[in-house]
């Protein structure tokens, strides 16, 4: 026989994942201790997806597979582009990776102005932290000035399709670590 209940789910201990609770901010942009975006101005964000290669192994007249190497897929953050000095790290980042802004010289930066540092957290009902991303090596790999309409009242954005290549999670609620089962040949 099977409860026909919630079961755990109903339980009053348990803390749910809200998808309007969290922050998106960007630090070292120009080098280590450099400017940071705050998280003010951001309306999309997504956590980070990985992929696994696949890899094809033949025998016999059977196939099996293996998973492969792993990367991180980018992610898209959405900016609210408003007319504040607040925004002024997001496009000096932007000009680091190509500066856009200079039809003549179109430099880019080097590894210390671009790379920067992500940081994405969740929390929960009471404002506390319940979850953190860091992504590491991070840097647009591209930028969506967004469209315009007479007929529209929406605000204009910024669309940031983000690259990077260190991830950092960390479980703070329930606070378990996440470890790999791994058995030895």
């Amino acid at each position: 026989m099977v409860d026909m209940g919630l079961g755990r789910i109903g339980e009053r201990s348990v803390v749910f994942k809200r998808k309007f609770r969290w922050t998106f901010e960007v630090f070292d942009i120009c080098g280590l201790g450099g400017d940071q975006i705050e998280p003010n101005f951001v309306k999309l964000a997504s956590r980070p997806n990985i992929s696994f290669e696949e890899t094809e192994i033949n025998y016999l007249n059977g196939k099996t597979w293996i998973p492969g190497k792993g990367t991180w897929e980018t992610i898209t953050v959405t900016y609210i582009d408003a007319a504040v000095d607040d925004l002024r790290p997001l496009y000096r980042w932007l000009a680091a990776v190509y500066e856009f802004n200079d039809p003549i010289r179109l430099r880019q930066g080097s590894r210390d102005n671009w790379a920067a540092t992500g940081v994405l957290t969740l929390y929960d009902g009471c404002g506390d932290e319940i979850e953190v991303w860091e992504m590491g090596n991070m840097w647009p790999q591209a930028i969506n000035f967004g469209d315009l309409d007479y007929a529209a009242s929406d605000e204009v954005t910024v669309e940031l399709t983000l690259r990077y290549s260190d991830v950092t999670y960390l479980n703070i609620c329930p606070g378990f670590s996440v470890e790999m089962c791994c058995t030895g040949c």
